[in-house]
């Protein structure tokens, strides 16, 4: 028999959900509290989940769900401040008892085809286990720095951080998403993934008390210049002591800021809470401005690690969606097993920023896989790199740099909220 057959594609109903979230539950490894069913079902994009179920009997009692993926709808910044149509990959698991059997790549294919039939150029996702995404094309497009940052960390003076205010508030979705998604829709970093539009959209916001481990609930941290909002932090503490020292924590999730002053303002508020000793956070950008403004960076414990992955499904709308900083004229062989619309040879021709992408006969100038154009797509990996890694081979001698400086990002990209 064949990988996948004795299962179908489906669209999961609202009534179906408790199944959806079953799977989601045995992939994960995890048990959740009744009380946490609402929030889990606020923060999936119910008209975007699908499954595989069982049509035959030899894997298990037909109609049942064995895996199970969502994505959200929304747009990705990218190099230059542009907007390209993207398919947030999320909520992707398969039952362990129906393991080895093909589902993975079934529901894979299944959402590219999809994704692809809506228009939207590129999925991206956050990968619990890197290497299983990789032979789906998708490439590490950016990084991130986690940091345990000491309370009251020194900074360097920033004009206007004094100035403003901050306002300290439980994390209400009726009353923060207009401004979350408001500042959101102003970040110019590459790799912000914007608001996903349709149901889902309050994912920010959802609290499973499950997830809290003896946290409180989120709180927001609001910067303020003359009432006008200007940065915002996802946030929330633990109290703890140790013979009578105070050693709490604080947690901080998705922030964002509009300015430097912003930023520093947020992180005096964040990294200043009585009772709290060391403030946490796994989104900062590899450049972030709070490295830059810390004067003892060493004083914060910190280690790089993935943060989005990015694949191409329109490789010519993806590859014109974005700007690039030198001039260029190359011819790239592309494989792609999963999307074989992309497969062949590309020239990319850039003149003041702007890409021509069409296909073409002539000899490439590199030959590559399409997880290695993704992963350089954002910006934050040389294509030269690649090439010195033995991952992309170079047919024509400084080629790859050229197109490597073309590509390269000013600022590292981010996406700053986990979908």
């Amino acid at each position: 028999m064949k990988k996948a057959e004795g299962y179908r594609p489906i669209s999961i109903p609202e009534d179906r959900l408790d199944e959806f979230f079953d799977v989601v539950q045995w992939a994960f490894v995890g048990e959740w509290l009744r009380e946490d069913r609402q929030d889990y079902v606020g923060a999936l994009p119910v008209e975007r989940a699908r499954a595989l179920e069982v049509t035959d009997a030899r894997h298990g009692r037909t109609g049942e769900v064995a895996a199970v993926h969502a994505s959200f709808g929304t747009e990705m910044v990218v190099p230059g401040g542009r907007r390209v149509p993207t398919a947030g990959l999320s909520w992707l698991g398969v039952h362990p008892a129906h393991r080895r059997r093909g589902l993975m790549t079934r529901m894979i294919h299944d959402h590219f085809e999809r994704s692809l039939a809506r228009g939207e150029a590129v999925s991206v996702l956050y990968a619990m286990e890197a290497p299983i995404y990789a032979r789906f094309g998708y490439g590490m497009g950016s990084q991130t720095v986690k940091a345990e940052i000491p309370r009251g960390a020194k900074m360097w003076d920033i004009d206007g951080s004094d100035d403003l205010t901050v306002r300290l508030e439980r994390a209400s979705f009726d009353e923060h998403d207009v401004l979350v998604a408001g500042l959101q829709a102003r970040l110019d970093r590459p790799g912000t993934v914007i608001n996903a539009v349709g149901s889902g959209r309050n994912a920010r916001f959802t609290d499973p008390v499950g997830n809290r481990r003896g946290m409180e609930r989120w709180r927001l941290a609001i910067v303020e210049d003359a009432g006008e909002p200007v940065a915002y932090a996802f946030f929330r503490r633990h109290a703890r002591s140790s013979v009578g020292i105070h050693d709490g924590v604080c947690q901080v999730r998705e922030h964002g800021a509009l300015t430097p002053a912003a930023a520093q303002r947020l992180w005096e508020t964040l990294t200043d809470f009585d009772l709290v000793e060391t403030t946490m956070t796994e989104n900062l950008a590899t450049d972030d401005p709070l490295l830059h403004q810390l004067k003892d960076p060493r004083g914060v414990r910190s280690k790089v690690i993935d943060n989005l992955w990015v694949r191409l499904l329109d490789v010519p709308t993806a590859l014109a969606a974005r700007e690039y900083f030198h001039d260029c004229d190359v011819a790239i062989e592309l494989a792609d097993k999963h999307v074989p619309g992309n497969t062949g040879t590309w020239r990319l021709r850039v003149a003041g920023g702007e890409a021509e992408v069409t296909r073409t006969d002539d000899a490439p100038d590199l030959t590559m896989d399409i997880r290695h154009l993704s992963q350089c797509y954002l910006g934050a990996t040389s294509l030269e790199a690649l090439v010195r890694a033995g991952l992309v081979r170079e047919h024509t001698p400084g080629q790859a740099r050229e197109l490597a400086i073309a590509m390269l990002s000013p600022v590292a990209p981010l996406a700053n909220w986990d979908f």
